[in-house]
């Protein structure tokens, strides 16, 4: 049998509509991003991150264990804007390669089809190649997204990736701020959502 890998895309939304200094200021951030995460996911990657298309950002990944946390990493370090982040899964069809835009395969085209497919429907988080568990997850995640202000996004993301000390440290506001906005934002609701969604998303990890 063949081994199934993860195609990961992250995307920047309407970055073409942003002024000339701010896209060359974003694209700027994201190699630096680039940088970052290649250094800290070293481990868990099958081919590295590369940035394409100016402002994308491509990886593949052996098993979808990394996958909740590299989504936000990626929204966390880039997060003067928003961020759609498509992964495809299932085989590659040429040798691995160093960084991931070297290499084909169907877990890019589901990847690639799932991007589409997020932008159509204005979703933040899709999946191809995962069967249709996950899609009412992904709409969820995407709804609750949409539906909070710019800094209840932050205050999530950061909450995801860590504890409300953490959260308050890089926002540079008190706890009783974090503990504020999770109240707006049902955050014990919310985080058992996640809790099911990262449980289903790691069910299929290879």
């Amino acid at each position: 049998m063949s081994k199934l890998y993860v195609a990961l895309i992250a995307d920047a939304v309407a970055s073409r509509a942003l002024a000339p200094a701010a896209r060359a200021r974003l694209q700027a951030n994201v190699r630096a991003a680039m940088k970052d995460l290649n250094r800290r996911y070293a481990r868990v990657l099958a081919a590295r991150f590369a940035v394409t298309l100016g402002d994308e950002l491509q990886c593949l990944l052996p098993s979808t264990r990394p996958v909740w946390d590299i989504v936000h990493e990626v929204r966390a370090r880039l997060a003067a804007v928003d961020w759609i982040v498509a992964c495809g899964r299932g085989t590659i069809t040429t040798p691995l390669a160093a960084t991931a835009p070297e290499i084909d395969g169907p877990c890019f085209h589901e990847a690639r089809a799932a991007m589409q497919r997020a932008k159509r429907v204005r979703q933040v988080l899709a999946f191809g190649g995962f069967g249709s568990a996950l899609e009412p997850l992904a709409s969820y995640y995407s709804a609750l997204y949409w539906s909070w202000t710019p800094r209840q996004r932050r205050t999530a993301t950061l909450l995801r990736l860590g504890d409300a000390a953490t959260a308050a440290t890089t926002l540079d506001v008190d706890r009783s701020a974090i503990s504020h906005y999770a109240r707006r934002m049902a955050w014990p609701l919310v985080a058992a959502g996640d809790k099911m969604f990262r449980a289903l998303l790691e069910t299929d990890a290879a």
